[in-house]
């Protein structure tokens, strides 16, 4: 193998590399003032109930999701069998949808709900830079999956219309396979997950209300192991994150088991 030949781009990768990891402080950092004002917003929100809506019990509900996904996958850890690390980010639209079961608190203005949700994402596929053209590695996240345990503020601002914040937090994962035709690697990744985001509601009657939401979720960075002639040599690690931008319209039915106490 020609090393000189296939590894000759190092200052240009590492300046690649160095941009990558640039970007990832910034959207960590938007991530965490975002998951700040979020929480700033939930707690200037007054929880006082009043007796109005006080005599309304808590009611248990379910909701199905459907939506839009802009997934993201960034790239890191090393190539060992040429000394180069890996960088770069893929990027997919995809349908993604799920469902939750959970509880409310009526409050003065809207409600407090707390949930548990789980979603499934499509196939995100893409490439991200290996050691150099034309190497470079062809990446597929498929079966992505999140469950989720959220907690959201409903602001109702007139009876049937209003607005909610929140977010939550659990695990997600997704199958990922990469190949740059030298080196390779695949695993069933998952790690911690968490999610923020709001959006409207309507109240169509007193037990079906539809949302319309903005969420940003992101999934820990993992390592997918690499190999070298044909699964044989050791060849690093591809540390793998993933991101997704999600449109989502929600149906949620409030006590839709409420006639089995009849």
């Amino acid at each position: 193998m020609r090393r000189g030949g296939r590894y000759r781009s190092v200052a240009l990768y590492e300046s690649v590399n160095h941009a990558t990891a640039i970007t990832r402080i910034v959207a960590m950092q938007l991530g965490r003032h975002l998951t700040a004002a979020i929480i700033a917003v939930l707690l200037a929100v007054s929880f006082r109930p009043t007796p109005g809506r006080a005599e309304q019990p808590p009611t248990w509900y379910l909701s199905g999701l459907v939506g839009a996904s802009f997934m993201t996958l960034t790239s890191g850890g090393t190539n060992t069998a040429g000394g180069f690390p890996n960088s770069g980010a893929a990027s997919q639209g995809s349908f993604t949808g799920g469902g939750a079961i959970g509880r409310t608190l009526p409050l003065e203005r809207g409600q407090w709900r707390i949930e548990v949700e789980g979603a499934q994402r499509a196939l995100l596929s893409g490439t991200t830079n290996s050691i150099g053209s034309p190497f470079q590695y062809d990446v597929r996240a498929a079966d992505g999956w999140s469950v989720t345990t959220n907690l959201w503020r409903d602001l109702a601002i007139t009876d049937r219309f209003g607005l909610f914040l929140g977010g939550g937090i659990g695990g997600g994962g997704y199958r990922l396979s990469v190949d740059d035709s030298l080196v390779s690697g695949y695993t069933q990744n998952s790690a911690f997950a968490w999610q923020a985001g709001g959006g409207v509601f309507w109240n169509l009657t007193d037990r079906l209300t539809v949302d319309l939401s903005y969420r940003f979720l992101a999934i820990n960075g993992v390592d997918t192991p690499l190999t070298f002639a044909g699964g044989a040599l050791p060849a690093g690690t591809y540390r793998s994150a993933l991101s997704a931008n999600d449109l989502l319209l929600t149906f949620r039915v409030d006590e839709p088991f409420g006639w089995l106490r009849r």
